[in-house]
């Protein structure tokens, strides 16, 4: 048997939706979560720079391949963490 909906009005229905949006968009750039990602943005920020000088120190061919492709990969992090942080920022804004 199939059970019965216990739903509300449409209009309230919506009224929860839009609350519901505001309290996440309030809630996901805390200043902790902010401090996180500046604090990963700087990590591997030095970690692609501290990658590109040991690559272009070495000797060896292989370990001048290995970690140039370190640098490649901790500059993705690193942009990727470029943009959580841009975006944080921009949600602060539309906040205020």
């Amino acid at each position: 048997m199939a059970k019965r909906k216990r739903g509300t009005s449409k209009k309230s229905a919506g009224k929860l939706v839009r609350a519901t949006f505001r309290d996440t968009v309030t809630d996901a750039a805390t200043p902790g979560k902010i401090h996180l990602v500046v604090k990963n943005l700087l990590l591997f920020a030095v970690l692609f720079v501290v990658s590109i000088i040991i690559a272009s120190v070495s000797g060896n061919e292989i370990i001048d391949q290995l970690f140039y492709i370190l640098a490649i990969l901790t500059a993705f992090v690193a942009v990727a963490f470029l943009i959580i942080l841009l975006t944080f920022w921009f949600m602060r804004a539309m906040k205020k």
